[in-house]
């Protein structure tokens, strides 16, 4: 019987052996995948693409379809590929679905449990017809799906990999006291009990792992996983815990907001926006001679468009510019660019 290896990566499946020039390895390996996937539901049929494009690949390449699961199957010397993909997310590449990242988190959660039967499937048919000498899969996700690991062993993985473990620890350890400074001032030590803002402010509690520098691994549950910096880290419960921690995200969405009122002339709205954020205070801009844009807020980018620019106090303004005068403006209210020394 034949040895294959198998390996997975997002929504790929690659099936390979070692002899490049076994010409049975496309009859039973690409062919009885066909066969398979017909006799598990799947439609399958030659992809117009290549059949008009280049005939004489046309026989190597097949196109199938399972209610929203959409796949590509070729056979190339000694690599059969299989590529699963919907139609059912906001398209981002301007080439089709298939061709987007992250094509696994993107599908509908049943489609997800879909695609990791089929799998399962792909492997125990694989099974009776060859060797399976080794599965692997590339870019371990988190989660509980099939080939998917939990987040400590996500952690366990990267510290087997890294080159920075300690051979007797088998993980990093901390050696700067900065590394390990909290937000709240305390310091973090690996397997403590911690808490953190998420995404949206909202306070959550995990256990903290060193990762490196002064970054950490935060396990907040099986399948929930933060690298977060230290500063970004609490020792202790902070109070009041149903406040936000978003001041960062709320100043950026009301500086959206304050742009969409100005570029719809509603001057009264914006100039309520204006004073809700920076009370008495002029608003300053901030020009890149790099990059020929202005900073977006909160420093998210760039933007050619004055009306979507951030909008900046004159100390938060200046102390960025002179971080690099060469390259950065201070643009006043009145719009006129203003060069800065460094601090002395």
């Amino acid at each position: 019987m034949r040895k294959v290896t198998v390996r997975l990566h997002d929504t790929h499946i690659g099936i390979w052996q070692d002899d490049a020039r076994d010409p049975s390895f496309s009859r039973e390996i690409y062919g009885g995948l066909i066969r398979h996937l017909r006799g598990a539901g799947w439609k399958v049929r030659v992809d117009p693409q290549i059949k008009r494009n280049y005939s004489c690949l046309s026989p190597s390449h097949r196109l199938a379809a399972k209610g929203a699961l959409r796949a590509s199957i070729k056979v190339s010397g000694r690599v059969v590929e299989m590529d699963v993909w919907a139609e059912t997310w906001p398209q981002r590449n301007p080439n089709g679905h298939r061709y987007d990242f992250d094509k696994r988190a993107r599908l509908a959660y049943l489609d997800r449990l879909r695609l990791t039967l089929e799998e399962r499937r792909v492997l125990a048919w694989l099974g009776t017809v060859a060797t399976i000498e080794s599965v692997k899969r590339f870019a371990l996700g988190i989660g509980p799906g099939f080939g998917e690991i939990t987040a400590l062993a996500h952690i366990a993985d990267g510290y087997a990999k890294s080159w920075h473990s300690d051979k007797a620890l088998g993980r990093p350890i901390c050696t700067a006291p900065s590394y390990s400074t909290s937000a709240d001032g305390g310091t973090i030590e690996h397997g403590v009990t911690v808490w953190f803002p998420d995404g949206k402010g909202r306070i959550l509690r995990g256990t903290a792992y060193y990762n490196i520098n002064n970054m950490w691994w935060v396990v907040a549950g099986p399948w929930t996983l933060q690298n977060l910096a230290s500063f970004q880290v609490y020792t202790r419960q902070p109070d009041d815990l149903r406040r936000k921690r978003n001041d960062r995200l709320r100043r950026e969405r009301l500086e959206q907001v304050l742009g969409g009122a100005i570029g719809r002339m509603d001057f009264r709205k914006a100039e309520t926006l204006r004073r809700l954020l920076f009370g008495a205070e002029q608003a300053f801009m901030i020009w890149s001679e790099h990059k020929e844009a202005y900073y977006r807020p909160q420093g998210r980018g760039y933007t050619t468009d004055a009306i979507r620019a951030g909008r900046y106090t004159k100390a938060e303004a200046e102390a960025e510019v002179r971080s690099a005068p060469d390259r950065l403006r201070l643009v006043t209210p009145e719009g006129r660019l203003v060069r800065l020394e460094v601090a002395a």
